[in-house]
């Protein structure tokens, strides 16, 4: 049942679990969409310096006047116009199509000096060259230098410029040093507190800040150029160089000229863990309270019936009426169940009253064979004595006694089996015993008069199979003690030993544990010379039943004189034990 509630619950822990992500997902994105709006607002303000230096140049490179002016009206026109725009502008100058400064803004020494060797004058030809391409005659086109330090005063600045064409050769080139203090100045005064890094990258990808920023701040070089490399990118998150959380966007603000913002996510990461937290717990804290609503409706409405269904079941008793007092709400597919054991009870009893009935008719069939068996064989056992006693040899008549002795024991072994009712196995002890006695009869014998009988049995219990054997090997083997090992007058005992052998039977073995028989007596026992000539039937059968029972024979001298035959021989297992194993350990007989 937990599993069917686990199996369940996937799909909401899926929905919950995609919501809590989505939820941290967009929580982590704070961070990307306010550096996105930051580059906005500042390349808003920081693109409106650019375009107004850049529509200045523009103006000067369109107006004839101030072109073909004389150098000292030249001058004294850009010293007005950088007069207004002192704070943003470190000079204004003018050159002709060979990099020759012709008039300047500031008192210099350098006019008519060549500035072709700077920088800007290089990327200023080549913006002139593809004017020309382009069939342009005027200022169209503006580019910008990288950082450095203004020509003609030691601050930084950012040099523009704007080249004039005629006749598609470079004439004029108009330049202004922007100078750096403008988008700094302009970034303090917007700032309120705000937590984002700015910075200008030049068309070298040299960062300058415009805000207080250190340089482990910025991202690693490859990002930084993976940026700069776009007019306009997506904000993206990255580890800073000091390997802090940071989320950067950037904007073009001129062709050579880019605006980044960097701001740091940090805290925004921590709340986003929080978030992912705070749905995890409530995802965990909504599923262990639908689980425990579930469970315990589960056990009211089904566990709880099945229980008490169970411990009836456990209770009932073959023969016993089965049933009970049912729970109050019961289910119907439970009440069903309890109705279809019902049946199967009253079933299983009308079914064992017929087994017992069956067994009991067995039982009254097994002990009218055997005592009918017995019967017929103490007829035959009186037919071979009345026989006997006709005969005139001594030899013939030994025979046909051995004979019905031999008959006696399976007599007396089918008396025991309808006697004990058992009909598979006999009690050994007390069988040895009246067989014995009963040869001791046979052969005019009184046990402890001449002979004393001894029977040294454990309580064992031996198959039906094994008893034959058994039965006819002892009575071979006593028969044969009483005859020659007391000649004349002389008397002894006679010994019948039985007992356990040390090896304990395996559980999967057939057979039982092993025991040892050993039939001995101190009489006179029989000479080594004599062994050939004494061995008949007798010892022949003896043999034959030993190997039946399952082991071999032994026979040597006794302790103290006499003789001793020993076997040892495995118990075989009942049937109904064997057939109680082969149903496994959960069965029942």
């Amino acid at each position: 049942m937990l599993l069917l509630l686990i199996v369940a619950s996937v799909p909401v822990i899926g929905i919950a679990g995609a919501n809590a992500i989505l939820g941290y997902e967009a929580e982590r994105a704070t961070g990307r969409r306010n550096a996105a709006m930051l580059r906005e607002i500042a390349a808003e303000r920081h693109g409106a310096s650019v375009a107004g230096m850049r529509e200045m140049l523009a103006g000067i490179a369109h107006s004839p006047a101030l072109m073909e002016a004389p150098p000292e009206r030249c001058a004294s026109d850009l010293a007005m116009l950088l007069g207004i725009y002192r704070e943003r502008y470190s000079n204004i100058w003018i050159m002709d199509g060979g990099g020759r400064l012709l008039c300047s803004a500031l008192p210099t020494d350098s006019i008519g000096q060549s500035l072709a060797e700077r920088n800007f004058f290089a990327l200023t030809q080549a913006e002139a060259t593809r004017l020309a391409a382009n069939a342009a005659d005027s200022g169209d086109g503006f580019v910008l230098d990288h950082f450095s330090t203004g020509i003609f005063i030691n601050r930084p600045t950012l040099t523009g410029a704007v080249p004039l064409l005629r006749d598609g050769k470079l004439d004029r080139v108009v330049a202004a040093g922007l100078l750096m203090d403008v988008f700094i100045r302009s970034e303090s005064q917007s700032r309120r507190d705000t937590p984002q890094r700015v910075w200008l990258v030049d068309r070298d990808a040299v960062p300058l800040p415009l805000t207080p920023a250190r340089a482990d701040e910025l991202p690693d070089d490859a990002l930084l150029r993976h940026l700069v490399s776009k007019r306009e990118a997506g904000a993206v998150e990255s580890l800073s160089r000091g390997g802090q959380d940071y989320a950067y966007a950037i904007s073009a603000l001129q062709q050579d000229l880019r605006l980044m913002v960097g701001l740091p996510t940090s805290d925004i990461r921590k709340s986003a863990n929080a978030v992912l937290l705070r749905r995890a717990g409530e995802l965990a804290a909504f599923l262990l309270a639908c689980l425990i609503v579930i469970v315990a409706g589960a056990d009211i409405a089904i566990a709880r019936p099945l229980r008490a269904l169970a411990r009836r079941v456990r209770e009932w008793r073959p023969g016993a009426p089965f049933g009970g007092k049912p729970l109050h709400g019961e289910p119907e597919e439970v009440r069903g169940l309890e109705l279809a054991f019902t049946d199967a009870a009253i079933a299983i009893a009308a079914r064992e009253e017929e087994l017992r009935a069956a067994l009991r008719q067995r039982d009254l069939l097994m002990a009218e064979i055997h005592h009918r068996v017995k019967n017929n064989l103490q007829i035959v056992a009186s037919l071979l004595n009345l026989q006997a006693r006709r005969l005139r040899d001594p030899a013939a008549k030994a025979e046909f006694g051995t004979a019905r002795d031999r008959v006696q024991a399976l007599a007396t072994l089918h008396r025991h089996l309808y006697t004990n009712r058992t009909f598979e196995a006999i009690a050994l002890r007390s069988f040895l015993e009246e067989l014995c006695q009963q040869l001791f009869n046979a052969l005019g014998e009184i046990p402890g008069r001449r002979i004393k009988l001894v029977v040294e049995a454990d309580e064992l219990e031996i198959v039906t199979d094994q008893a034959v054997s058994l039965a006819l090997l002892v009575t071979e083997a006593v028969t044969n003690s009483i005859k020659h090992a007391f000649p004349g007058p002389h008397g002894g005992t006679i010994t019948i030993a039985v007992q356990l052998a040390d090896r304990p039977p395996a559980e999967d073995e057939e057979e039982g544990q092993d025991v040892i028989l050993s039939i001995r007596d101190d009489g006179q026992g029989m000479a080594e010379d004599d062994e050939g000539n004494e061995r008949g039937i007798g010892m022949t059968l003896i043999e034959g039943f030993a190997q039946h029972l399952g082991g071999e024979i032994e026979r040597q001298p006794a302790d103290g004189g006499g003789t001793e035959l020993a076997v040892r021989f495995p118990l075989r297992r009942r049937e109904s034990e064997l057939a109680g194993r082969a149903m496994g350990p959960g069965s029942t007989t």
